[in-house]
């Protein structure tokens, strides 16, 4: 059954695709919940996660920030905020000591989800064509170490 949040994050999302890959923006949160769930994340976690692209950029928060969120649990909105906060303290184009740390494991396995996931889309569609591949890699090989994570234990997945 889906949750209030994955019905939420759907119709946000709708029939929109990644302008290089062509893939749906839902398969991200899709992917993510696959890894979320292999980590034994509860559904508060869940949720939170289907709500963060809703509010993670400056334009979508002024957009969704007044949304009426139903049935969601006020700890999955409070955390798609704090994952917001810390997820945009390191950016590509950010140096590494602008990391503000993370303030608890809810929002740490949201961004497990989140940086594996789009690894592996970068890795797939983006690598040695993107203009700042190199940079890219280096990204998502230092958010691997701030997670304290492998990503190829995650292949097994098979997303």
């Amino acid at each position: 059954m889906e949750s209030e949040a994955y019905r939420l994050i759907e119709a946000f999302y709708g029939t929109k695709k990644a302008n290089r890959s062509q893939v749906p923006l839902i398969n991200h949160i899709n992917e993510g919940l696959t890894i979320l769930r292999s980590l034994g994340a509860g559904q508060v976690v869940l949720d939170a996660y289907c709500l963060h692209p809703m509010l993670q950029a400056d334009q979508d928060f002024v957009l969704n920030k007044s949304l009426d969120f139903g049935d969601v649990k006020t700890e999955s909105i409070i955390l798609a905020m704090e994952y917001r906060r810390v997820a945009n303290s390191y950016l590509s184009k950010d140096k590494l000591e602008d990391f503000v740390g993370f303030s608890c494991g809810e929002v740490k396995l949201m961004l497990i989800a989140d940086k594996v996931q789009n690894y592996k889309d970068f890795m797939a569609y983006h690598y040695g064509t993107h203009e700042n591949s190199d940079r890219l890699y280096e990204y998502f090989h230092d958010w691997f170490k701030l997670l304290d994570i492998k990503y190829e234990y995650f292949e097994a997945l098979k997303l």
